[in-house]
């Protein structure tokens, strides 16, 4: 005799509307990023800014090895709007009733914890072996505009804020309902006496989207 389980299915919940799982859904960033190098006798004189283009589109969906519906995530980068896309890589993602996971480069990140609310907190590296983050929500539901781009409901997840006498780590990441992810902040920067010399800030901001 043999027998088979019904996968859970997602409620119709609006938290969910953060995160995104239409096939051919896409999103344009615009990217600015500076990198402080380490080869300047720590006087942080060697500082380097780069602005480009990314894209990524949910490709396909596939069930994994426990069943789960997870989406393809194809990703493409450009110098800028005149350039033409490059294909740089192949993402995953998965939601479940209780959590939203994304794979970058063979990396898996806890983005978002189900239900959206104040309270709760969640370890955002609880599926790799990076050190601890925990992560919670702020301006839940709130409205907000980026690039011109208005958005009636967004949250946002702030997942680390350390600023000391040795290290400035700065994480944040912003979500709209039937966009995902529309903006993005990672600062990782070291410190000699106080002082920023080395490290890099990223800063990721939603160009236009669509399906």
């Amino acid at each position: 005799m043999s027998s088979c389980k019904k996968e859970t299915v997602l409620p119709k919940i609006s938290s969910y509307n953060y995160f995104p799982t239409t096939n051919g859904k896409w999103v344009r960033y615009q990217v600015d990023s500076v990198y402080h190098s380490e080869n300047d006798n720590n006087n942080d004189d060697s500082v380097y800014t780069f602005q480009f283009e990314v894209m990524e589109k949910l490709d396909s969906s596939f069930l994994d090895g426990e069943g789960k519906e997870n989406q393809i995530i194809k990703y493409y980068r450009r110098t800028d709007s005149l350039s033409s896309w490059n294909f740089v890589n192949v993402w995953t993602q998965s939601l479940t009733p209780t959590a939203a996971y994304r794979s970058e480069n063979n990396i898996r990140m806890h983005k978002l914890a189900f239900p959206i609310n104040s309270s709760i907190t969640w370890n955002g590296n609880d599926a790799n072996t990076f050190d601890e983050e925990m992560y919670h929500y702020e301006n839940i539901n709130e409205s907000g505009s980026y690039n011109s781009l208005f958005f009636d409901s967004t949250i946002s997840v702030l997942q680390i804020d350390e600023n000391n006498y040795v290290e400035k780590i700065y994480g944040k990441e912003v979500y709209a309902t039937h966009v995902g992810l529309i903006y993005k902040e990672r600062n990782e920067l070291g410190k000699r006496n106080g002082i920023v010399v080395k490290g890099f800030e990223v800063r990721m901001k939603v160009i236009s989207f669509g399906f």
